[in-house]
């Protein structure tokens, strides 16, 4: 009996400590003119803890709402980077960030921006 006891108290614990992970979440629109981009998270050491290496999609829809990509990751300070593939502009950097952030990404290959805005519910 003491063993299911000390069983019942593990799963207990367990799940209270599952329930009380934190973590940060960026929503970023996605509106460029027929342009691939990466957007990634890095932390303050400079290691990526979000996103990807590899360049997608993101143009906006003349039809309906624009593409978001949403990224999350542990909660620590962190910078968010845009690049866009084909541009000579450098890539942006935002941050540093204790919070969740929302972002827009806007224009066309050699004339693009990278901003925060507003998060909408």
């Amino acid at each position: 009996m003491k063993f299911q006891s000390f069983y019942l108290l593990t799963v207990i614990f367990m799940c209270f400590y599952i329930m009380d992970i934190k973590a940060y979440s960026t929503d970023t629109e996605l509106a460029l003119t027929l342009c691939s981009c990466r957007i990634w998270v890095e932390d303050s050491n400079g290691y990526r803890i979000a996103g990807s290496k590899h360049y997608s999609d993101c143009s906006y829809d003349n039809y309906g709402p624009n593409f978001h990509q949403y990224l999350t990751f542990p909660d620590e300070t962190y910078t968010v980077y845009a690049k866009v593939l084909g541009s000579f502009e450098k890539k942006k950097i935002r941050g540093p960030f204790n919070a969740g952030a929302c972002f827009v990404i806007t224009g066309s290959v050699d004339d693009w921006k990278f901003d925060q805005v507003t998060c909408k519910p």
